[in-house]
């Protein structure tokens, strides 16, 4: 069983700052997501994947070598901002271009089109 201590509006921040400090040498913390520790070459096209914290920040699990860049993370069954996807994304680039894959619920939909929209 899983028990939140703190306040609940503060578990998804908690959560990625809790899985950074666990694998700093994969990720790094960002405000609002994880980036790679030790970002791929310049010029890569950056892969940057997200979504809300439904259960858990899952997306932080695909960062590292071989996969995503970044992730960005909403809070608990909310999806990230678009404001936050822009800073993670902005952050993420390499020179190569930007790639945002995030799971089809409808926020994340929206806010993920908005920000590709305004990265263009």
């Amino acid at each position: 069983m899983t028990r939140i201590c703190g306040p609940a509006e503060d578990f998804a921040s908690s959560a990625l700052l809790g899985f950074a400090s666990l694998h700093r040498d994969i990720v790094r913390p960002v405000k609002g997501g994880v980036l790679r520790a030790r970002p791929a070459r310049e010029g890569k096209v950056s892969l940057v994947v997200g979504g809300g914290s439904g259960h858990f920040p899952a997306f932080n699990g695909f960062v590292g070598f071989g996969f995503a860049d970044a992730a960005v993370a909403g809070d608990v069954f909310a999806s990230p901002s678009t404001q936050a996807i822009l800073r993670v994304a902005r952050e993420a680039q390499l020179g190569g271009g930007v790639i945002l894959g995030y799971g089809n619920y409808a926020g994340d939909v929206l806010n993920f089109s908005i920000a590709a929209e305004r990265l263009r």
